[in-house]
């Protein structure tokens, strides 16, 4: 008579939320949002959207999620590198798009370098700093909350 093959243990997987893949996700979302709309993620968010905010990006080229959704009267558009040396254009009634596309042109290069670089760097720290990391997650789990939480 034949073996019979046996069945594989299903595999656990680990639900606690990672507080370096938190921290690198955020970072990879204010690169995204500040390439396209001149803002750092939690702007974007909460512009307009929060109490006593007038629901208006101010700056060169910004424009918040609440713009986005409710639309903008006016822009100012900035062409060129906005860390400087751009030179601005108000334009009334541009569109949402033109202001993203003229963020896309001007930041492309720096949000490009940023997104291969923080992976990168968050890898290399991971490998050199194993043993705090360790020590830490060890830590959680004798406080309870590692079901919850890791590093």
């Amino acid at each position: 008579m034949a073996r019979r093959k046996k069945a594989k243990a299903p595999r656990r997987r680990d639900k606690a939320i990672s507080i370096t893949g938190l921290a690198e996700a955020v970072m990879l979302a204010n690169v995204g949002t500040q390439a396209a709309f001149n803002l750092s993620a939690y702007d974007w968010i909460a512009d307009g959207w929060t109490a006593g905010t007038s629901g208006s990006a101010t700056g060169l080229g910004q424009l918040s999620l609440h713009e986005l959704v409710y639309g903008n009267k006016s822009k100012t558009v900035s062409i060129g590198y906005a860390g400087g040396g751009s030179t601005t254009t108000s334009i009334s009634g541009t569109s949402n798009m033109d202001v993203v596309v003229s963020n896309l042109q001007a930041n492309w290069m720096p949000a490009l370098i940023q997104s291969v670089a923080i992976p990168i760097g968050f890898r290399i720290g991971k490998r050199v700093l194993r043993k705090p990391i360790t020590m830490g997650n060890k830590a959680l789990k004798a406080a309870g909350i590692r079901s919850m939480v890791k590093i």
